[in-house]
């Protein structure tokens, strides 16, 4: 018996829903969640395999995720069954895809061989310098992301670091075997990069917005997800009408199709994902980090030059040809908070996402009745040229003086 994962090639809400009109607020994505919901229900493709894996029980297949469609918007169903009924619906069922559940990794950062430490002065804090914002304050800017929440689908987070306390407002697990989403007493790291990531979004004096509130997603513990847990993750944080942007740093190497329906929904409903492209350098790539709706982010180094482990490359899908990442942010020698308490330096373009996500939430506390598309665009726009070829800086350097 395997899990796999179930899903119309095209969903109808994907391809009907026009994102221009798709709105980031809290009040604007309910009605979005519903709109999306309602075409799921009317989705002939969707029909057809609730209809299949109705008829195939006595063959030993078991639904996993809901019993109807009105409580997923992502049009992916989780199903357990025999390889061969897997094979044979494929077969029967020709506008789905029938793909098996696999691994999904955290994009581990490389951790600074300088000791951890319990402070850290203005110079520790360079990428703060370098995308505008000490600048920024200093001439009067007080944005701190108040108001906007960011999801971190991560490893969960160490919430009683000093950095962090009274910053994590909610924290949840997923179970997929139960399709459940736990709510947890408190929020708690099973590996520490939730806590560095949290830090770097959000901490007190450390971070890029520390107005934001932050809601963890354990869906990586000890850094090990799967693509079940993805399906889980993103069909919740879609249906919750607070979280407005998503923060994550893990992936598939390569192209992935599979993956993206639900990050295309994800978006339908009025959420910007921000996600790491990977640390495997350049012409390598992650999903769901290389998909066109995304910000796709790669790292820069101190000396403003594109870090030799960031990845990017040139991609072709439905047609279309572009390059990721769509941006750069510092991701080298980045310090934040560890659990426990204290710092340390990590790189990585997880780090880099992380910058990025405080410039989203900087972005929405001004704009908060901006669309997705007109934000995406405002980062993109919000950058300066390194001087790097396109296809590893994509627009270049993300700035805050962009939208100040």
């Amino acid at each position: 018996m395997s899990i796999y994962i179930v899903q119309p090639r095209s969903p109808l809400a994907n391809s009907t829903i026009e994102l221009i009109s798709t709105r980031l607020a809290p009040a604007s994505r309910q009605a979005q969640i519903e709109e999306i919901l309602a075409l799921r229900r009317e989705d002939p493709v969707d029909q057809d395999i609730q209809r299949w894996i109705k008829e195939s029980l006595t063959h030993g297949v078991t639904r996993i995720s809901d019993d109807d469609l009105s409580g997923g918007i992502t049009s992916m169903t989780v199903v357990a069954m025999p390889d061969a009924e897997a094979e044979r619906m494929r077969q029967e069922l020709s506008d789905i895809l029938v793909v098996r559940d696999r691994p999904l990794d955290l994009i581990h950062p490389r951790q600074s061989a300088v000791a951890a430490t319990n402070t850290i002065s203005a110079s520790d804090l360079w990428h703060l310098e370098a995308i505008g914002l000490e600048a920024a304050r200093a001439q009067g800017f007080t944005g701190t992301g108040q108001g906007i929440t960011v999801a971190v689908l991560d490893t969960g987070i160490d919430a009683t670091h000093p950095e962090l306390v009274g910053k994590v407002s909610a924290a949840y697990s997923f179970d997929v075997a139960q399709w459940q989403v736990h709510r947890l007493d408190k929020a708690e790291d099973t590996h520490g990069h939730g806590t560095h990531i949290a830090g770097i979004i959000g901490g007190k004096t450390i971070g890029v917005a520390p107005g934001v509130d932050i809601v963890s997603g354990t869906m990586l513990p000890l850094g090990q997800g799967r693509l079940s847990d993805f399906v889980l993750a993103l069909e919740w944080v879609g249906t919750q009408p607070e979280i407005q942007i998503v923060n994550m740093s893990a992936g598939i190497a390569g192209y992935l199709p599979e993956m993206r329906p639900a990050v295309e929904t994800l978006v339908t409903v009025g959420v910007l994902p921000i996600i790491a492209v990977g640390n495997e350098g350049r012409n390598r790539t992650r999903s769901p980090g290389n998909y066109i709706e995304v910000i796709s982010v790669g790292a820069m180094t101190r000396e403003r030059r594109v870090a030799s482990f960031s990845g990017s490359g040139t991609l072709v899908a439905e047609n279309h040809q572009y390059i990721v990442p769509d941006l750069v942010a510092p991701g080298e020698q980045i310090y934040s908070s560890i659990i426990g308490g204290g710092y340390a330096a990590w790189d990585g373009t997880s780090m880099a996402t992380a910058v990025v996500s405080g410039i989203a939430a900087l972005m929405l506390e001004k704009y908060p009745d901006i669309t997705v598309t007109d934000l995406e665009e405002a980062l993109l726009l919000a950058c300066t040229d390194l001087g790097m070829p396109d296809d590893r800086q994509g627009r270049g350097l993300i700035q805050v003086r962009g939208f100040v």
